[in-house]
C-alpha cells in the first residue's frame, strides 16, 4: 500500500504532464513550431533530431510507400491522405487562426497598394519596404541603394477562369484570406488565364516587372485552371514554389528536377474513381517529397482526400503548408542556395509492354469462386516467404501487407480476415470501384465474393 500510495502521485504528475503538452502543442502556435524545429532542425537541415525521434511524435510519421510494384492507386491515395492528416498536425493552431481571423466579425481593414501590370490587374501589395542590396542594384530591381524599394515573402496567386470578371466584387471571406496573407507580408493576386501559354506569360512578366515581389510564387488553382497550372509548371517547374490544386479535370506530367515546387491537391471521394487522374498526381507528390532536405521530403508534396464531413477543414489545411514553404525558400536564399533544376537521373525502369487478358465484368468476374482458374491465377503470383498462411493469397492482400508493415494487427492477420476487411471498404466507395478492382486483380475478386457468401450464410444459420 505504501508502495502504491508513493508510485501514484507520480504517474499523476507524469499524465499531467503528457497532457499539458499535448494541449499545447494543439493550441499554441509558439509551441507547436518549436517542437517541430527541434524534430527537424533548421529549414534547410538535411538530418533530423536522433534522441526526439524515439519519441512516438507525429513530425516522424513514416512516409508513404512509393514502390511502382504497388498497382493499386487507391491505396496509395488513402495512405497519403492519413499521412497528411497525421504529418501536419503541427498546423493545427495556425489554422484556428486562420479561421478565427477569417470569421472576425466587422474587423477595421487595413489599405493596401493595388497595382496593375500591362493587362495584369488587381496586385495587392503588403506594403513592406527596406534598402536594396549591392546586387539588387546591379539586377535592376531598385535604381539606387538609398531608395527603399517595395517587396514581398512571397506572391499568392489565385488562377482564375477567364470569365470571371475582374470588376466583381470579392466574397467577404475571399477579401480576409487576402488580408490574412497580406498581414504574413505575402502580395495577392486573382489571375484570370486561358490557356498554358497565357499563365506562363503572365507569371513571366510578374518576375520581370516586380522581382522582389513575386521572387516566391504560390499558385491555387481548381478544376479546369489546375490542369492549366499542373502543365505550366511541367514544362516550367521555376516559375513558382508551391502548386496547390483542387479536384483538377486533368493532369501533366510531374516534373523530374532536383528542386521541384512544392505540392499539395484535395481530390473528392467520388474523383478516386478516376485512377489516371490519381496515378498522375501521386506522382507529383513523390516528386515534390523527393529531396535531401528534411522539410521538403516530409511535407513537400502532400495529398488530401475530400468528403461531406472534411470539406470545410480543408479550407485550412494548406496555411500551414504555405507558411513552411516561403520560410524553406527564405532559408535557402539566406544560405545563398540556389534551387537545383538538373534533371534527375533515371531511377525508374522502362516500361515493358506486356499482353494480358483483359478481364470483362460481366463475364470474366464470377460471382463465386471458380476454383479451376484460382490455381492457374496463383501461380501467376511470385513465390514469396511467409509466415501467413498461403490460402486466399492474392496480389491486393500482398499490397496492403505491404502498405501497413508496420501495423502489427495487419501482420497477425490471416488473408481471409483482410480480403473481408478490403472488399468491404471497397464496396462503401461504390460499385464501380469493386468491379475496377475486380479488373485489376479478378482473384481477389473471386476470393471476395465467396467469402462474403459464406460470411452471410454463417449469421444466417448462427
Amino acid at each position: 500500500m505504501r508502495f502504491a500510495a508513493r508510485i501514484l502521485p507520480f504517474c499523476l504528475t507524469i499524465f499531467a504532464l503528457f497532457l499539458f503538452e499535448g494541449i499545447c502543442f494543439r493550441m499554441v502556435e509558439k509551441y507547436a513550431t518549436f517542437r517541430l524545429e527541434s524534430s527537424w532542425g533548421s529549414k534547410i537541415s538535411e538530418n533530423i533530431n536522433k534522441y526526439l525521434r524515439i519519441l512516438p511524435l507525429s513530425h516522424f510519421a513514416k512516409t508513404p510507400s512509393n514502390s511502382s510494384e504497388v498497382e493499386f492507386s487507391l491505396f496509395k491515395a488513402l495512405e497519403e491522405d492519413k499521412y497528411a492528416a497525421k504529418i501536419m498536425s503541427f498546423g493545427r493552431p495556425q489554422r484556428d487562426h486562420f479561421v478565427d481571423y477569417v470569421n472576425e466579425p466587422d474587423p477595421l481593414r487595413k489599405s493596401y497598394r493595388i497595382i496593375d501590370i500591362n493587362h495584369i490587374r488587381g496586385l495587392i501589395l503588403p506594403g513592406l519596404k527596406r534598402f536594396p542590396t549591392d546586387e539588387e542594384v546591379v539586377k535592376g530591381w531598385a535604381g539606387r541603394q538609398r531608395d527603399q524599394m517595395e517587396y514581398a515573402k512571397a506572391l499568392f496567386v489565385d488562377v482564375m477562369p477567364a470569365s470571371t470578371s475582374l470588376s466583381l466584387e470579392k466574397t467577404y471571406t475571399e477579401h480576409r484570406s487576402y488580408d490574412f496573407f497580406l498581414e504574413k507580408g505575402m502580395a495577392c493576386l486573382s489571375l484570370p488565364v486561358r490557356s498554358k501559354d497565357n499563365l506562363i506569360n503572365d507569371l513571366r512578366l510578374l518576375k520581370k516587372s516586380y522581382p522582389a515581389v513575386s521572387q516566391k510564387i504560390v499558385c491555387r488553382a481548381y478544376g479546369r485552371e489546375a490542369e492549366i497550372l499542373l502543365s505550366s509548371c511541367s514544362s516550367n517547374p521555376f516559375l513558382v514554389n508551391m502548386i496547390i490544386v483542387d479536384s483538377p479535370s486533368g493532369f501533366a506530367e510531374a516534373p523530374q528536377v532536383e528542386s521541384a515546387p512544392w505540392f499539395y491537391c484535395t481530390l473528392g471521394k467520388e474523383e478516386l474513381e478516376n485512377m489516371e487522374l490519381v496515378d498522375g498526381l501521386l506522382d507529383w507528390v513523390s516528386a515534390s517529397r523527393d529531396s535531401n532536405y528534411i522539410y521538403p521530403s516530409k511535407i513537400g508534396g502532400l495529398m488530401r482526400i475530400r468528403d461531406n464531413f472534411s470539406d470545410k477543414n480543408l479550407l485550412s489545411f494548406p496555411i500551414p503548408l504555405i507558411q513552411e514553404c516561403v520560410s524553406f525558400f527564405e532559408s535557402l536564399e539566406e544560405k545563398k542556395e540556389l534551387r537545383s533544376f538538373a534533371i534527375k537521373k533515371a531511377t525508374k525502369p522502362e516500361p515493358t509492354v506486356t499482353t494480358s487478358t483483359q478481364v470483362t465484368r460481366s463475364e470474366q468476374i464470377p460471382d463465386q469462386l471458380d476454383f479451376s482458374t484460382v490455381s492457374t491465377l496463383q501461380s501467376e503470383l511470385p513465390r514469396i516467404e511467409t509466415e501467413n498462411s498461403q490460402a486466399f493469397d492474392c496480389k491486393m492482400v500482398r499490397e496492403y501487407r505491404d502498405l501497413h508493415a508496420d501495423d502489427p494487427s495487419i501482420s497477425l492477420a490471416d488473408n481471409r480476415e483482410l480480403i473481408l476487411k478490403i472488399g468491404a471498404n471497397f464496396e462503401q466507395m461504390g460499385p464501380d470501384i469493386i468491379m475496377e478492382v475486380g479488373e485489376k486483380d479478378p482473384l481477389f475478386y473471386q476470393f471476395y465474393q465467396s467469402l462474403k457468401i459464406i460470411e452471410a450464410q454463417s449469421v444466417g444459420d448462427f
